[in-house]
């Protein structure tokens, strides 16, 4: 399960004229999931459009990412995952990214964004671990995931953009490969396949030795992760739409 949930977190056109960059997403957005392993439900995960910050004199968008383990798979590895990631209005950057976890284990994660100087800071658990040099666009595991919703996922194409989990700074990359129709909880939705290559991202992105995600996002301008799948060695992770809620127009 937490190779999925590791992955997941790329892994993922209502309008408005009071933001300055054209989304499929709006404020209100609430996406929920559930988490299968070997057919065994596992977890449940929420992707959360929050209200927009007011940091000074600007407006920062605010991603929200929850999950958690069943009961059952409490016995073997209790997990409760809170992630907070906050970019520019434009949606061009990153400015800070919170990972909090609790459970088996716990731990408190920050990325701090610093474009002056070119630079990201990594705090674990209220500790500065490392400063590394980023671009002056950068996005975090979080983040990328909405950036890349905005982007025409046209068969074909190859999307790329830099992120940093806070210890490296890379180009990811997803290559749009085909349009499929996917069945969920009896529903058909018309897709399109999608498979991301972010083996040297960690944090949210870590897919792990040997494993595969495959990313199944709807193919109308909402651009929703309908379905998402990750091989390893000891099975497949799945997890498919539960439920979706837009945001206001």
């Amino acid at each position: 399960m937490r190779r999925l949930l590791l992955s997941i977190i790329f892994i993922l056109l209502w309008t408005s004229p009071s933001y300055s960059v054209d989304t499929s997403f709006q404020p209100g957005e609430r996406l929920h999931y559930f988490l299968t392993w070997g057919g065994i439900k596992s977890g449940e995960l929420t992707l959360e459009v929050a209200p927009m910050e007011t940091m000074g004199a600007e407006k920062w968008w605010h991603f929200v990412m929850e999950c958690h383990s069943t009961k059952f798979i409490d016995i073997f590895y209790k997990l409760r995952n809170r992630v907070d990631a906050y970019t520019d209005q434009s949606l061009a950057r990153s400015l800070l990214y919170i990972e909090k976890k609790w459970g088996s284990k716990s731990k408190v994660k920050k990325i701090k964004f610093d474009y002056e100087k070119l630079e990201a800071s990594y705090i674990k658990n209220g500790r500065l671990r490392r400063v590394i040099k980023i671009g002056p666009s950068t996005f975090d595991p979080l983040s990328v995931f909405y950036y890349f919703r905005t982007q025409p996922l046209a068969p074909g194409t190859l999307i790329k953009a830099p992120i940093s989990d806070g210890k490296k700074f890379v180009i990811g990359q997803a290559r749009v490969l085909r349009r499929e129709r996917v069945h969920v909880q009896g529903k058909a939705y018309e897709c399109v396949l999608v498979i991301p290559d972010l083996r040297h991202v960690g944090g949210v992105f870590d897919q792990g030795r040997g494993s595969k995600t495959r990313i199944w996002f709807s193919s109308d301008p909402s651009h929703i992760p309908i379905k998402i799948e990750t091989k390893v060695k000891v099975g497949s992770f799945i997890m498919w739409l539960n439920s979706a809620k837009k945001g206001p127009i």
